[in-house]
């Protein structure tokens, strides 16, 4: 596809990318900020945040998306990942288990998380993912490469040398095709919220106690009587309505997350065009927002296109600055990578056949099964049904579905095409670089690997969820295992029959819900086994 020549303002300069290559490392020097920096090790050691697994993070996902911005990035065989501020591993632990034939590194400040996550991995048994106690201002070029690096909800939070430091960890640390994800608070949409920030931390001072967990707990109350008072004045109560939601949406969530969130020392949200100019500053190169609507904005209606293209005169930054006041965004996930590779990245919001060709999709949406009854084209609902399978799919697997399904309909491509790659730009579906097989049960054929049951024994008979989330292959997280689903893997340890599981589940294992009004109800354990082994398969566990 065409390259877009138009990227630069007419008048502005054009970087050195050769001189941009070789900018000196931040130093690390004892700063004013030390102590700032040794107070968050001290806040995340005291006030344990849950590591969660992060989608948007996975590396499949990064492959795909990297394919669609014009790279080429490096498979997941043999890959190597950092993770910069990992805390208990919870957001690569998952992948490690899913891909185990690439490497993974946390590093966190934190030395209580790193211990708890080392103990997971332990207890999983998994020899590709390590975590390290380790300060992101000591790693230097001697730490070695890597082709993704992923720094998720830390950079907004740290002082300013620690910001260059990421930065320049994500050029002289990447690979010559690595991709690098940072994800940060933003302006205009922060504004907002910045007033809750301004209220908790103007209130703290009441507050009893000096731990941040304490202070946490008394702000979230102060903002509770905040938003009654709101109410009770209907002046108030209408230009102040989006203030309150935002407060409802605070009070609802995680204290743990709040606190880390609203009262820390340091949550410096920024503009994207900041953003990009501070990366380059460290020789980084943005290739764009890891959520594609916020770099390809065609998709939107043609007259908000229209003004946003003029007011951005052909520079891809100024876009989604704009898209950015438009949509008043508080949140973005930068892409980052090398500057030799500036010239592969596609700003003109096209993308090839064969790129489309190469990708895998997968719902990303949990709604209703079936295509609306209104519509009529039989290639957007047969891509709506092979959605509503739960399992990855490529262009190929559509042609193939309208086949056999709708033998008389003919298939046009380009409207294939342009579909996917709408549903993959809106987020409708996740791409994936590289298809995930997932296998269904099949009677004296299909087994869990160890490694697999392991990960689920330690989370749930060990406890490990106090520390982390469950990750699918996905990294998407899963809320629903529970030593009965570790039970019913157990008896797949080797290839097994419904009717052989089914005996021994009658002699050892009751299933035991609460309805909504509270009363009890023992599950049947044929349909406990039926929903459990569908449950391991959307997991992606069973091998053959």
């Amino acid at each position: 596809m065409k390259k877009d020549d138009t990227q630069h303002k007419p008048g502005t300069a054009v970087p050195n990318l050769n001189q941009v290559q070789h900018i000196t490392p931040p130093a690390h020097v004892t700063t004013d900020a030390q102590a700032d920096i040794d107070n968050l090790k001290n806040s995340y050691d005291n006030f344990l945040y849950v590591s969660k697994a992060f989608p948007n993070t996975n590396i499949n996902s990064l492959i795909a998306k990297g394919r669609i911005y014009g790279l080429n990035p490096v498979p997941i065989n043999g890959a190597r990942v950092l993770e910069l501020g990992s805390s208990c591993g919870g957001n690569i632990i998952p992948q490690a288990l899913y891909y185990p034939n690439a490497t993974f590194t946390g590093i966190d400040l934190s030395s209580v998380q790193v211990q708890h996550g080392n103990e997971l991995i332990k207890s999983m048994g998994l020899t590709n993912v390590t975590l390290l106690e380790k300060d992101i201002m000591d790693i230097d070029d001697d730490f070695g490469t890597f082709d993704f690096i992923i720094v998720h909800g830390i950079w907004s939070w740290v002082p300013d040398v620690v910001k260059d430091k990421i930065l320049s960890i994500c050029n002289r640390n990447l690979s010559d095709r690595g991709i690098a994800y940072i994800s940060y608070n933003t302006y205009p949409g922060w504004k907002r919220l910045e007033q809750l920030r301004d209220i908790m931390l103007y209130s703290e001072k009441h507050a009893p106690h000096d731990s941040l967990k304490d202070r946490t707990v008394y702000t979230k109350n102060v903002l509770k009587l905040i938003a009654e008072t709101m109410k009770m004045d209907e002046r108030s109560r209408v230009y102040s309505d989006y203030k309150i939601k935002n407060i409802n949406r605070v009070l609802h969530s995680n204290d743990y997350y709040v606190g880390h969130e609203y009262l820390e020392s340091y949550n410096d949200p920024v503009y994207v065009s900041q953003f990009v100019e501070w990366a380059e500053q460290q020789g980084c190169t943005y290739i764009g927002d890891e959520s594609l609507q916020r770099s390809f904005i065609t998709w939107l209606d043609d007259a908000v296109v229209e003004n946003i293209t003029a007011l951005s005169q052909g520079n891809h930054v100024d876009k989604e600055q704009y898209y950015d006041y438009v949509y008043d965004t508080q949140f973005r996930m930068a892409l980052l990578t090398k500057p030799i590779n500036e010239d592969m990245i596609n700003r003109d919001e096209t993308i090839t056949i064969d790129t489309l060709n190469s990708l895998y999709f997968y719902t990303a949406l949990d709604e209703y099964d079936g295509a609306p009854p209104e519509w009529q084209d039989k290639s957007y609902i047969s891509i709506k049904e092979l959605m509503d399978l739960r399992k990855p799919f490529n262009v190929q697997d559509v042609v193939n579905y309208v086949t056999v399904h709708h033998p008389d309909f003919e298939i046009d491509m380009d409207r294939i095409y342009r579909r996917l790659f709408l549903l993959a730009i809106v987020g409708h579906v996740y791409v994936l670089g590289e298809r995930y097989n997932q296998l269904p049960f099949i009677e004296n054929k299909t087994y869990i690997p160890e490694r697999f049951i392991k990960y689920i024994a330690t989370l749930t008979e060990g406890n490990g969820l106090q520390y982390m989330t469950t990750g699918n292959m996905y990294n998407q997280i899963d809320q629903d295992i529970d030593e009965g689903l570790l039970f019913v893997m157990r008896l797949l340890t080797k290839p097994n029959t419904k009717k052989s599981m089914l005996a021994i589940m009658n002699e050892n294992l009751t299933v035991e819900r609460t309805r909504k009004d509270g009363t009890t109800f023992i599950v049947p354990n044929d349909e406990y086994l039926e929903k459990s082994l569908q449950h391991i398969e959307n997991l992606g566990f069973f091998r053959s």
